[in-house]
């Protein structure tokens, strides 16, 4: 099975600006620390910032995956992208631990104010 022309030259331009991906990756990651240590509020918009980091991290972690897959780049290439995509995926690694802290927080909270949303209800 080959790799189509088109598939090709789209992963030859997202090496060509691996670096550039790499400070968007490390941004993602900080957009997430800022939540879980209180630098930003744990509110809808940071939910939602969150959750584009995510998105963002994984197709870059399957575009890199592609790319060191490909065949077609040469050791030095290669090896900078797998030490490029091992590093990513220890970040992702630690910003996992913090969703779940974060995912935690929110599920206790609801739970906790779940009996005074009911009465209020009423």
């Amino acid at each position: 099975m080959t790799i189509p022309d088109r598939e090709l030259r789209l992963m030859e331009t997202f090496v060509g600006l691996l670096s550039d991906h790499q400070k968007d990756f490390e941004g993602f990651v900080r957009d997430i620390e800022n939540v879980r240590y209180c630098h930003a509020p744990i509110d809808t918009q940071q939910i939602n910032r969150c959750e584009y980091a995510l998105r963002n991290m994984e197709i870059r972690l399957l575009t890199i995956h592609n790319c060191i897959h490909a065949g077609r780049f040469d050791a030095d290439t290669l090896d900078k992208l797998v030490q490029t995509k091992n590093a990513w995926v220890g970040m992702k690694n630690r910003v996992d631990g913090y969703l779940g802290e974060i995912h935690h927080i929110i599920g206790q909270t609801s739970a906790a104010l779940r009996p005074v949303r009911d009465a209020l209800a009423v």
